[in-house]
């Protein structure tokens, strides 16, 4: 450990969210070019292969590199699983379906803390990359055999009615159609505005103000945020179910946008830290929250062209994931113009009034995505893009 200055870590951190935000449309485009199951297999073996850099990495520039290969790995991975529910479930479960897949994603944040821990702690962290990334490969390989972009179409007459698919040069030609979309943008920033304060509260200070502020140990901190995972765990399915059941969007994105805004009000407007006894049922909304994003996915999919449905969903992580690393970013920035010179183990160490002060930026993005739910278009559950 060493005095780093939380500006630089945030930094750091922020590589992997950026190369989210600039596949975005390229890894949409990709998609839809190449399909579902050939881009997942890429994208398993691009992750793969950083993990092994990274785990054998002898210093800062290859473990970047690393880095960066598992960045780019993974910013196609869930656009690419919900192309493939488009294929493989009707409309009306797309919602559903969202969120049972950021469920696994919340399983695999899970296995990022306390399981990873133990990893490292029993055959190294280098070794438990290497490990990752072998298993990795692993699965890739098995996505590529057994995974199938559509169902096989038996019925003849419905093989003729299916439009054809769309060649590179028009998928090209239609992402300016995603893009100059407003209600893109409308729908889009509600998740960057609640995913970039997720992301610096689970990804990087959750733990250090729980450890400095209230002073925890480090592992019950650890526990504590391992409680946002599992919010979203728990709220991604529900949120998608019930808004397909009741076949609206807007609400519910209203609904949970604004609860989101509650809860950063209460770690950022009361003069004193609040209680740590309610820190478990913060740390739990901060992730309930965070599951409105499922809805966006489905929502952004219902405002464009069905014809570029890749790249629709691509466009979703571009305002997401750079609102996630220029939070990362940006939060350390504040934390490090607060710091009063306290050290502990030559790491820094930030009063709650420099937690409360990063903490208001996430608010204000908090604030912002409900204002966009609030202008968000109701879709039904039903592709509205000729009325666009």
């Amino acid at each position: 450990r060493c005095a780093v200055p939380a500006a630089t870590l945030g930094a750091l951190a922020a590589i992997y969210p950026y190369c989210f935000a600039a596949m975005a449309l390229p890894g949409g485009s990709l998609i839809d070019f190449l399909g579902p199951r050939r881009t997942l297999t890429l994208g398993g073996l691009s992750r793969a292969a950083g993990s092994v850099v990274f785990g054998l990495a002898s210093g800062f520039g290859v473990a970047f590199v690393g880095r960066l290969l598992v960045g780019l790995g993974a910013s196609v991975i869930l656009i690419a699983g919900l192309r493939l529910a488009t294929e493989w479930f009707r409309a009306e479960e797309f919602g559903t379906v969202a969120g049972a897949a950021q469920s696994v994603g919340s399983i695999g944040a899970l296995a990022g803390t306390t399981p990873l821990a133990l990893l490292v702690e029993q055959i190294g962290w280098r070794q438990g990359f290497v490990t990752i990334g072998t298993t990795t490969a692993a699965l890739a390989v098995a996505c590529f055999l057994t995974v199938r972009d559509r169902p096989e179409r038996g019925d003849e007459r419905e093989s003729r009615a299916r439009p054809p698919e769309p060649g590179l040069r028009e998928i090209l030609a239609g992402i300016p159609s995603v893009i100059f979309n407003p209600r893109s943008w409308t729908v889009g920033l509600i998740s960057g505005g609640i995913y970039g304060g997720f992301a610096a509260f689970v990804g990087l200070w959750g733990v250090p103000y729980l450890t400095q502020v209230h002073d925890l140990p480090r592992v019950r901190g650890a526990n504590l945020v391992a409680l946002a995972a599992v919010g979203l765990l728990v709220g991604a399915p529900l949120l998608g179910w019930l808004s397909d059941r009741l076949e609206r969007r807007r609400v519910p994105l209203m609904t949970i946008s604004g609860l989101n805004v509650l809860t950063w009000v209460a770690l950022v407007v009361p003069g004193t830290p609040i209680a740590p006894d309610f820190m478990p049922l913060v740390c739990f909304l901060i992730g309930l929250g965070s599951s409105v994003v499922v809805l966006v996915f489905a929502a952004i999919r219902e405002v464009n062209d069905p014809r570029y449905v890749g790249v629709a969903l691509g466009f979703h992580n571009l305002p997401t994931f750079l609102s996630f690393g220029v939070m990362q970013w940006l939060t350390g920035i504040v934390l490090d113009r607060h710091w009063e010179g306290t050290l502990a183990a030559g790491a820094r160490v930030y009063g709650a009034g420099a937690y409360r002060a990063a903490f208001a930026l996430c608010l204000l993005l908090a604030a912002g995505a409900f204002v966009s739910a609030c202008l968000a278009p109701e879709t039904r559950g039903r592709n509205i893009w000729k009325a666009a």
